[in-house]
């Protein structure tokens, strides 16, 4: 152990370490626990570059993996760039909008909208578990929200009303609100 971590400060001292100038994170396909742990790992191995590239093509998936997706991006010491792929809707709008800088191609379908769960037929639910299971939805809701306001600049009341129309929203609508921060012209 003694050598390795003097082989290691003795590579530091002689500045002999290699260092990518970019790192490219994938995060495509449905979000889950899997990509939460992908994203972190890939995260982690490029925790010395000074930006990372994420491409975003994803339908959604699980709240609770995005959340862990976006913090491990946020944490990131770079500057983060997100490009958006054909698809960036529910889950992937909250790991994107972990990004500093937001890039959408031109036919980009972009999704936000208030959460949902479905609750198991093989268990009694009562009006009490009923709102129990709204009172979360509601909090992840908030959240979700929120993040999109603090991060884009647009009205939390605007997001609100936008995200409980369940259609997505138009590149220029996003791209008016800070939702992204261009539009490629189409190739």
């Amino acid at each position: 152990m003694a050598d390795v971590r003097a082989k290691a400060e003795i590579d530091r001292d002689g500045a002999r370490m290699s260092l990518v100038e970019m790192a490219e994170i994938r995060i495509i396909g449905e979000i889950d626990d899997a990509m939460a742990l992908n994203a972190h790992d890939q995260l982690e191995a490029a925790r010395l570059c000074p930006a990372i590239n994420l491409l975003i093509d994803s339908e959604g998936g699980d709240y609770a993996a995005a959340v862990r997706i976006y913090r491990a991006i946020r944490w990131h010491p770079g500057t983060k760039r997100a490009k958006l792929g054909k698809r960036c809707m529910s889950a992937g709008v909250l790991v994107a909008m972990a990004c500093d800088h937001r890039v959408a191609p031109a036919d980009c379908q972009f999704l936000m909208h208030l959460t949902a769960d479905r609750p198991d037929h093989r268990e009694r639910w009562t009006i009490y578990r009923h709102l129990e299971a709204m009172r979360h939805l509601r909090n992840h809701d908030c959240e979700y929200l929120n993040v999109i306001a603090d991060r884009s600049g647009a009205d939390l009341a605007e997001l609100a009303i936008e995200a409980a129309k369940d259609e997505p929203q138009s590149l220029e609508w996003c791209l008016q609100h800070g939702l992204i921060h261009e539009i490629e012209a189409a190739t």
